[in-house]
């Protein structure tokens, strides 16, 4: 008896293998005490990508990852990533920046900008000595500066896991941490709108209007939408209860602000991450726990799979690890030594600035969105997204390591009293 695969059958299969077994995995093994789920999603993508499952049995890919059978996934894992870059925006609060001293500045803005200029030295080096990593539409000071900022890239949600599991999150140091990368992140979309910018219009003139048409939209966000959202969701959600009317309308304002900044080519992420940032603030508890599990545990993983079906990993090919080498290296001394060395001068101790600069390193889900947005708008090569990639999973996996290290170096030089205080 030959039984008929149907596509829906193959669609939940998928879901199933997808939304599942990297949970398990993450919970039962014990991985959980060492890396984020994030990494552990991140690399069963890649397993069941070309390199992998493709390769060791290619008649089960074929017919579970067919091209066909990917266009319902596509749709998810644009869901996916616009759902995480407004929760990311609504877990960046800017009032919170206020007060806190040039000290702090000083601090974030190092540890996202020294790695990202050591990035774009890097990515000088690399278009000119390794062949093939540059982007079709990139020239070698575009492909440098998009390099750069992935290496700049600190992920807040998958740090704020990480302090969770190592019990900092209310630490002093954690508290920091988390600070530092939400100025991080506020930067990166700065950066990103600038190279998103120079990259779509094609000439200084056209990076100027798209540019300018980014701003007057954030602006407007700010000015006018907030004022407008904060009227609806007294409406909405009166005593801070979110119910199916604010639901609606929180998911149709980062839709449409998505589309807003897809259509003036700055691409939707930033456009959901606006609205999440001019979200207010007083419901932002309630959207995160009706919204966040269900967009990090169910729609996430379509997009990590279909960033796996992506990567292609040549074990013969020194070019692709070469550039992963440097991006790691470089990534890891940029963002410690950006961090460590500031916050010392600036009068925290050896331990607690060495422990910030071990924090600041990981990436996660948002390195491997900014990497998805590059690789669309033609600023890297698939070869060069493929090593970028595992540089992401090796940085976040590496954090809690390095943070314990650090610790335990800190207690045994300087005793247990000096670190915790």
């Amino acid at each position: 008896m030959h039984l008929e695969v149907s596509p829906v059958f193959v669609f939940l299969v998928q879901a199933i293998l997808l939304i599942a077994v990297p949970f398990l995995l993450w919970r039962l093994t014990g991985i959980k005490r060492v890396a984020p789920m994030v990494v552990v999603q991140i690399l069963f993508g890649i397993a069941l990508g070309p390199s992998v499952l493709g390769h060791l049995a290619p008649d089960l890919w074929g017919r579970l990852f067919a091209p066909a059978s990917l266009a319902p996934l596509s749709g998810l894992a644009w869901l996916a990533v616009v759902f995480f870059a407004f929760l990311t925006g609504l877990h960046l609060d800017v009032t919170e920046f206020k007060g806190k001293g040039r000290a702090f500045a000083a601090v974030s803005l190092s540890s996202m900008l020294v790695p990202t200029a050591l990035g774009v030295l890097a990515g000088l080096w690399i278009a000119d000595a390794v062949p093939g990593m540059t982007g079709p539409k990139a020239s070698p000071a575009l492909f440098a500066a998009g390099f750069g900022i992935c290496l700049g890239v600190t992920a807040l949600p998958v740090l704020g896991a990480i302090l969770r599991e190592m019990g900092l999150v209310n630490h002093r140091v954690g508290q920091l941490a988390l600070g530092y990368a939400a100025v991080n992140d506020a930067a990166l979309w700065v950066l990103m709108t600038g190279v998103l910018a120079w990259g779509h219009g094609g000439g200084l003139d056209g990076m100027g209007w798209v540019l300018a048409l980014g701003l007057l939209y954030a602006g407007a966000s700010l000015l006018v939408a907030r004022p407008l959202l904060e009227r609806v969701m007294r409406h909405a959600a009166p005593d801070g209860h979110f119910g199916d009317t604010a639901v609606v309308a929180t998911c149709a304002a980062l839709l449409g602000s998505a589309a807003v900044t897809e259509l003036i080519g700055l691409h939707y992420i930033l456009g959901a991450f606006i609205a999440g940032l001019v979200m207010p603030k007083r419901v932002a508890e309630s959207i995160l726990h009706r919204l966040d599990p269900f967009a990090t545990l169910v729609l996430l993983p379509f997009f990590f799979t279909l960033t796996g079906l992506k990567v292609t990993i040549d074990l013969g090919e020194p070019a692709q690890w070469t550039v992963f080498l440097v991006a790691t290296l470089t990534t890891l001394a940029g963002k410690v030594l950006g961090t460590t060395l500031p916050a010392r001068l600036t009068g925290e101790s050896w331990p607690d600035a060495l422990r910030l600069g071990t924090l600041m390193p990981c990436k996660g889900l948002m390195e491997v969105i900014v990497l998805t947005i590059l690789l669309e708008a033609g600023v890297l090569s698939l070869g060069c997204f493929s090593a970028m990639v595992l540089m992401a999973v090796a940085t976040t996996a590496l954090t809690q390591p390095l943070t314990l290290l650090a610790g335990r170096w800190a207690d045994a030089r300087y005793g247990t009293a000096a670190v915790r205080g």
